[in-house]
């Protein structure tokens, strides 16, 4: 039911105050709030819960005792507290606790802090109620009690002391807005119809000056607001915005304007906007503008907060007000001397250029920011330097940082996040395009904590994540700050822009900043430099010959010359290592050109000689920005691998914690980068034995310890990319991982517990991927590699098998990555357990678990070829194999409603692993074709890897001739089937880097390919098929389906299949 409006007329006049607390009360609340005697602290512990659980009337009982507690403390209260409360109850606790009794008497204050520890206690029973004695429910409040101590919380948000109020409004909002289950349905805001009307009733005074049962009132309504924005109804929010509004006077006292402003503010983030703030939204408009210039800077700081969250949610309400607003912004982005209102006025550039949608973004809009570039410029750029307080903190850890260095005790387990490289997920999306778009198993494990997505991302808003991609190591912590939000906002700008708008107002700040002689400021310009890398990279071509060498010597000055102690500022050579990362790409056009012939092995040789430093944050950077340079260098870098490798192999055993994780990822990113030639004549000499002496270092002290994950990620990458020039260390490699498998799945056995923290099966992930790695590296030569490990040869495929069903998704994700791999290099090694693999591979066909769903798809799908030519294999399996990949390609609920599924990668899978059972036994797939032609024709063309595209149709044409006549029942009309058909034959001839296929196909000129020359035995299978199915269909069919073609399509038709 909606709340009775109606209802404020009964709550005009406050409410009386409630009975004042039972002395046993009020004695259980002093013992609680005592830790000493612990004995007597102990005893109310035990006291308390046994009155909580021992039956509902005494769970009733209790809670109302501790609600009349926390309305009685108030200062206002306090004289009624002593004087109502009745002599035999007071005697009663002063005997209990005289000391207590006697300080509380002596000091009216310390009443307050003991009202709190009741309205604590009420909350927690309210909001985690035991289970009744016949452990079938929870306790809950109920009848009179109930209502008793809605009306003493309603009393207490009048309460003089803010303490008081808070816990009140507090336990109100987190028991009127909690989800279903309700934990208490009495206070919930269905079943309490008179709160919201007396809250509103308190907004509604004709006073405007903040009153404690106003200021009570609002904090409830935030506080529900934020937990809980959905439970209230259209027509309470209709009747709280015009409330609100009022108190956005510039004449209402600030604590009513500042909850009342961040109350809109989550009204207006709403998906659907209420209608009277619609209705009243110039009325909002011009509060804010009523507000930007009051004297208080809160207030000014949620003007802010509320014109950003505007932006970002409902831009059309701002375009015809932006340049006042814009204006109002670019001053608080100024304000240096209050940070949070700087911040939240960079905030609205940020969110202009990174957050909008482009059809609400109009021209106009474009040229009012455009206009405002030569003054918000200098700004951000002046606000990338440190603060003060924080250059003190800073210089302080430096002067740290400089003698555990010195000391050598850097500790390798100091809150240390699982980091894994690009290699898996970034090469395979490189080498096999059909992991977005068909084809490959998944290795991006969603459960592992990877910082794939900061490395990836640096480029656009790594800013963030600052110690994950080497932008300003972590000087400021996980702390979004007014120096991140700007560099990210001036890179926003810059790719919004270009370097014609923004580089007028930078360059000539840059400069003096850059010949600064003030390292901060020299610190944050090079950080600007970097920022503008991407947006402005054509524009700045012509500066880079002067900057570069720049950048080059501000990152050697973090080295030791001559053996002389190093005094420089090591944040300025940081980020000079992270701006040399951004500018990678033009240092490699350089080399291509042969303007800079030489510019790789400069960069690579200050690299290296800094990689050498004994500096925490100096190593972090270049591990980071130089495994960018070998990204934007490719195969380029094979002539400098062994000075590189030279170079690296050290550190292994020099470098401690986030620096080693990194140093592990560079690894890997080398060998996905610069492929085979990792393993080209002696190199692994020099880097392999080091990281096996390192892992079995790590594996001996710890099994789990979490540097082995990056470690085996990187060792997955060499061991794939080095093929059989990996074989010395392969044996070694495949024991190690096997023995982790074993170590942790024995740690997690015998716990005996359900795995709620799902990082702890990391391990197991990455040695399954290793394992992986090898199969991919050592391909037809890994069952001799098997046969030759004595301890886990044997076993090998039982732990196959509990990978693929262990209860943690990201093991089996890697388990049945592992099987399609086997499928493909070794199918004989299959052979024995095909039937238990089939099994698992069935079972974890479930979108719930895209990830996992997607690798069991393509496992089975490589099964399936390599059982061509004996289709007895599979047969017992396929009508199950058919149920879940006919429901996965019709989306079986799984996606955006429409046809098939759009779990990335699932729908092609499918589509290739369908076409793979058709090829191997046209009826596996024939009978049930009607009911999913459709799904499977989108998936077809969704398909990028040759390969399975192939195979998909050499088995969709076996099935349609098995079953033409599907044809016609595959829809309503059958010329939307032969359209599907033809769509789906069409992506054969689209180039490669057409993304999206349909506007491609629509429109523009014509740029069909011919049929891959490669594959012209398909190409006239599927011409004879066209000319088949338009026989079957017939020619008013036939007519029906031209005539909606594009022209493009109807020529490729013609001039390519002759029809």
């Amino acid at each position: 039911p909606k709340p009775n409006m109606a209802a404020a007329a009964s709550a005009t006049v406050p409410p009386p105050p409630p009975p004042p607390p039972s002395g046993q009360a009020l004695h259980l609340i002093s013992a609680l709030s005592n830790p000493e005697p612990a004995a007597v602290h102990v005893q109310a512990l035990r006291a308390r819960d046994e009155a909580l659980s021992a039956s509902a009337a005494s769970y009733n009982e209790l809670c109302r005792q501790l609600a009349y507690c926390l309305a009685g403390c108030d200062p206002t209260s306090q004289l009624l507290l002593w004087q109502r409360i009745p002599a035999a109850e007071l005697e009663s606790w002063r005997q209990q606790d005289p000391h207590t009794v006697a300080r509380l008497q002596q000091d009216g204050n310390l009443l307050v802090p003991f009202g709190q520890m009741a309205g604590l206690v009420l909350k927690n029973a309210l909001v985690r109620p035991p289970l009744r004695p016949d452990g079938q429910s929870y306790m809950a409040l109920e009848g009179p009690p109930a209502e008793m101590i809605k009306e003493t919380l309603l009393y207490t948000l009048g309460a003089q002391s803010l303490a008081l109020r808070a816990v009140a409004s507090s336990v109100i909002a987190v028991t009127a807005v909690s989800p279903p289950p309700h934990v208490q349905p009495a206070l919930h805001l269905r079943q309490w119809p008179e709160l919201v009307p007396t809250l509103l009733e308190s907004l509604q005074s004709a006073h405007l000056d903040g009153s404690p049962r106003q200021q009570g009132a609002l904090a409830t309504i935030q506080k529900m607001m934020e937990d809980g924005p959905t439970q209230f109804d259209a027509e309470a929010l209709d009747h709280l915005v015009p409330c609100l509004l009022r108190l956005l006077s510039p004449a209402a006292h600030e604590s009513a304007q500042l909850p009342a402003l961040q109350i809109l503010a989550t009204c207006v983030a709403l998906k659907s906007l209420p209608g009277a703030l619609i209705l009243h939204f110039s009325s909002y408009l011009s509060a804010l503008s009523a507000l930007a210039p009051s004297p208080s800077v809160a207030v000014r700081t949620w003007v802010a907060k509320s014109l950003v969250s505007l932006l970002h949610y409902r831009t059309e309400y701002l375009q015809d007000h932006l340049e006042s607003v814009a204006r109002f912004l670019l001053d608080c982005t100024a304000q240096t001397q209050s940070v949070e209102l700087a911040l939240e006025g960079t905030e609205f550039w940020l969110t202009f250029g990174t957050s909008l949608d482009e059809a609400v973004v109009t021209p106009p809009m474009m040229d009012t920011i455009r206009a405002l570039l030569p003054q918000l410029v200098p700004y951000l750029l002046r606000n990338m330097v440190y603060q003060d307080d924080q250059r003190q903190e800073i210089l302080a850890r430096n002067e740290m940082d400089r003698q555990e260095d010195q000391n050598n005790n850097n500790n390798s387990n100091d809150a240390m996040k699982p980091v894994f490289h690009r290699s898996r997920a970034a090469q395979q999306s490189q080498q096999q395009p059909s992991n977005n778009g068909g084809g490959g198993a998944n290795t991006t494990n969603s459960n592992i904590d990877t910082d794939d997505d900061d490395d990836d991302d640096d480029d656009g808003d790594g800013y963030e994540q600052d110690d994950e991609n080497g932008f300003d190591d972590d000087d400021d912590g996980n702390e979004w700050t007014l120096r991140k939000c700007s560099a990210a906002s001036l890179d926003a700008l810059a790719n919004l822009y270009g370097g014609d708008d923004i580089l007028p107002a930078l360059l000539p700040e840059l400069e003096r900043g850059l010949a600064s002689t003030d390292p901060w400021i020299q610190e944050a310009s090079i950080l600007a430099l970097g920022a503008i890398a991407e947006g402005c990279a054509d524009e700045m071509e012509q500066h880079m010959n002067q900057l570069h060498p720049y950048l080059l010597n501000n990152l050697n000055a973090a080295t030791v010359q001559n053996n002389t102690p190093n005094t420089a500022l090591p944040q300025v050579s940081c980020i000079a290592a992270w701006t040399l990362g951004r500018y990678a790409p033009w240092a490699v056009e350089e080399v291509q050109t042969g303007r800079q012939g030489h510019l790789l092995a400069q960069v690579t040789e200050v690299f290296l000689r800094t990689l050498s430093s004994q500096n925490r944050r100096v190593q972090v950077a270049s591990c980071s920005a130089f495994g960018h340079v070998v990204d934007a260098a490719g195969d380029l870098m094979a002539p400098y691998l062994e000075n590189v490798f030279q170079a690296l192999a050290p550190a292994l055993s020099a470098y401690h914690g986030r620096s080693l994780v990194l140093l592990l990822q560079l690894f890997g990113n080398i060998a996905d980068c610069c492929g085979p030639a990792i393993a080209e004549e002696m190199l692994p000499v020099i880097y392999m034995p080091p990281i096996l002496q390192l892992w079995n270092k790590l594996a001996t002290e710890n099994p789990e310890h979490r540097t082995l994950l990056p470690l085996m990620e990187s060792v997955a990458s060499i061991a794939m990319t080095s093929g059989m020039s990996f074989q010395p260390y392969a044996l070694e490699c495949f024991d190690n991982a096997m023995a982790i498998i074993e170590a942790v799945q024995l740690v997690l056995t015998t716990s005996g517990e359900t795995i709620e923290n799902e990082e702890d099966a990391d391990p197991i992930v990455c040695a399954a991927d290793l394992l992986d790695g090898l199969v991919e590296g050592t391909t037809n030569n890994f069952p001799s590699l098997l046969a030759s490990s004595q301890r886990y040869g044997q076993h090998f495929f039982s732990v196959v098998h509990s990978l693929c069903k262990h209860e943690i998704s990201g093991v089996r994700m890697s388990g049945l990555a592992l099987v399609g791999d086997l499928a493909k290099n070794c199918p004989s090694l299959l052979e024995p357990a095909l039937p238990q693999i089939l099994q698992v591979c069935v079972q974890n066909m479930d979108p719930i678990q895209p990830t996992v769903c997607t690798n069991a798809v393509w496992a089975t799908g490589e099964i399936c070829v390599r059982c061509q030519g004996n289709p007895k294999l599979l047969e017992p399996f396929a009508p199950t194999l058919m149920q879940n990949l006919v429901a996965i390609l019709m989306g079986n609920g799984v996606g955006s409603g429409g046809r098939g599924s759009d779990i990335p990668g699932l729908a092609e899978n499918a589509a290739a692993t369908v076409g793979r059972l058709g090829k191997l036994d046209p009826n596996f797939v024939a009978n049930d074709l009607s009911r999913f032609l459709m799904g499977w024709c989108d998936g077809l063309a969704k398909i990028n890897d040759p390969t399975e595209k192939h195979d998909g149709f050499q088995g969709f044409i076996k099935v349609l001739y098995a079953n033409p006549r599907s044809i016609q029942h595959a829809t309503v009309n059958a010329a939307d089937a032969v359209a599907s058909i033809l769509f789906a034959i069409i992506t054969w001839h689209l180039p490669e880097n057409i993304l999206d296929r349909s506007s491609a196909l629509l429109s523009g000129e014509y740029s069909f390919h011919p049929f891959p020359s490669s594959e012209y035995e398909l190409g006239a299978s599927i011409k004879g098929m066209i000319r088949d199915m338009k026989s079957f269909v017939g020619e008013d069919v036939w007519h029906s389906v031209v005539k909606g073609l594009p022209v493009n399509v109807r020529r490729l038709l013609r001039e390519h299949y002759e029809i």
